[in-house]
């Protein structure tokens, strides 16, 4: 796996990979219009396999799209994503990779990270052929971006994936945060009969 894509899927599984099964499955604040843990993965999933698919019908035809031109808009949100590196927020999910009820069974945090690093390896390994066989042209279509090269594509997975590496951690704060470490006061260790060392054995 390339390692840019390597190192945003590396820290996306570390964050879910102490989560059990149920936690994976709770909505923060219990409301459920907004994404589980494993929603969040879901999502990026389904990311993957959309562009696995686009570069699976363009090596299947042996050509790249004849549409190369891009839109102004493209243009632009190509900037500011590839570029610049930021996701405008409040922009609604595609329909194809908006996770729904039922599409996944319940998964723990490690399952969750094996299955994310499988799908983003199937679709890195089709990168790899696609810049073999079409070296630096535009591949395949973006929905909102429009047509991308190889390193294109790999830029946007980053930038998409570290976007929801930061609503991935909110979402885990809320359903399973980390617990308040006890601290000793005097009084407590006091009252608490703590000895200040251990008698030698």
């Amino acid at each position: 796996m390339h390692v840019v894509l390597q190192r945003v899927v590396n820290q996306i599984a570390n964050e879910v990979r102490g989560l059990d099964a149920e936690t994976t499955q709770l909505h923060p604040r219990g409301l459920t219009y907004k994404w589980t843990a494993q929603q969040v993965i879901e999502h990026l999933l389904l990311g993957y396999r959309l562009t696995s698919g686009a570069l699976e019908t363009r090596l299947h035809k042996g050509r790249v799209s004849r549409h190369q031109t891009r839109t102004y808009l493209q243009w632009s949100l190509q900037l500011m994503i590839l570029s610049f590196g930021a996701l405008p927020r409040g922009v609604p999910a595609l329909d194809e990779t908006t996770p729904e009820k039922g599409q996944f069974a319940a998964m723990d945090g490690r399952q969750l990270g094996d299955l994310l690093r499988r799908e983003i390896e199937a679709m890195d390994t089709l990168l790899d052929t696609s810049r073999r066989k079409f070296g630096m042209d535009r591949v395949a279509t973006h929905p909102w971006l429009g047509p991308l090269r190889v390193d294109q594509w790999r830029r946007f997975h980053v930038v998409h994936g570290l976007h929801h590496l930061v609503q991935l951690r909110s979402v885990i704060a809320e359903v399973a945060p980390a617990p308040v470490p006890i601290k000793l006061s005097s009084s407590l260790v006091k009252e608490l009969q703590i000895p200040a060392q251990r008698p030698l054995t």
